[in-house]
């Protein structure tokens, strides 16, 4: 499947673009001898030219994305990054994956070999989530100056914090895929509980009645407008998937949309 990113720019591919004069230092055999016999002078067929796609993933490994009801975000985290490896490496494209929280946890090199999608899948599964958290400026220092060549960039994270990205999104193709349980978006009713904070660790009892879950939604709705609102305004693409979703599905039926 090599050359299914064409580009508009001539060169040597298989998109067939133009007919034209030969230019001094071509490549002969893209003459077209039965043009060049009607008009006269030699001519030439060019293409479009081939490029090939850097595909790069960050994941947001911060404590959070440890929860999940039916499944945990780290694990749909980690089937998103299947997907996307797996889809790069077959197009013959270059994939990476860094795993990003106040600091660099494990990256990849870029590669077109499934090995290292593989690696990055089980990496992505075991690395430690609680206790760590989200650093916006580090992850911007990352993408900016680590990652040298444009690509297309996958953030993945539950995005609970108003992300910085106008600068990558300058620099980067950024698509932001927003992993959620359901449950932390619309809890429901359970009383009392004794919870602990997947990213400070501490421990605290609360109360989920009715009006602690009403006050919260209502908290979390707001959050998630200002941040829509964010990424619009950077142009920044938004897919969201939850624990209890398909994530080929989902994930696939966005992209061909955007």
């Amino acid at each position: 499947m090599v050359g299914a990113n064409a580009s508009k720019k001539e060169g040597d591919g298989y998109d067939f673009a133009q007919i034209r004069p030969y230019m001094y230092g071509e490549n002969v055999k893209r003459i077209d001898w039965k043009q060049s016999a009607k008009n006269g002078e030699i001519q030439v067929r060019s293409f479009f030219e081939e490029k090939e796609i850097h595909l790069h993933v960050i994941g947001l490994m911060n404590g959070s994305m440890h929860f999940g009801i039916e499944h945990s975000k780290q694990e749909v985290m980690s089937e998103v990054i299947a997907l996307l490896g797996l889809s790069a490496i077959k197009n013959s494209d270059f994939f990476a994956l860094s795993l990003l929280s106040d600091k660099l946890l494990w990256q990849s090199p870029a590669s077109k070999k499934e090995a290292m999608v593989r690696e990055s899948i089980l990496k992505t599964l075991q690395t430690p989530l609680l206790g760590e958290k989200i650093n916006w400026d580090y992850i911007q220092e990352y993408a900016l100056y680590h990652i040298k060549k444009p690509s297309l960039l996958f953030i993945i994270g539950d995005f609970f914090e108003l992300p910085k990205l106008g600068a990558i999104a300058r620099k980067h193709e950024v698509i932001a895929i927003k992993v959620r349980d359901h449950f932390e978006e619309k809890p429901w009713s359970m009383g009392a509980l004794h919870v602990k904070d997947p990213i400070t660790l501490k421990e605290d009892k609360v109360t989920l009645d009715e009006a602690f879950v009403k006050r919260y939604s209502a908290k979390q709705k707001e959050q998630d407008i200002a941040l829509q609102s964010c990424l619009k305004k950077e142009g920044i693409k938004t897919i969201s998937i939850y624990t209890n979703e398909d994530p080929f599905i989902k994930l696939f039926t966005t992209l061909g949309m955007l």
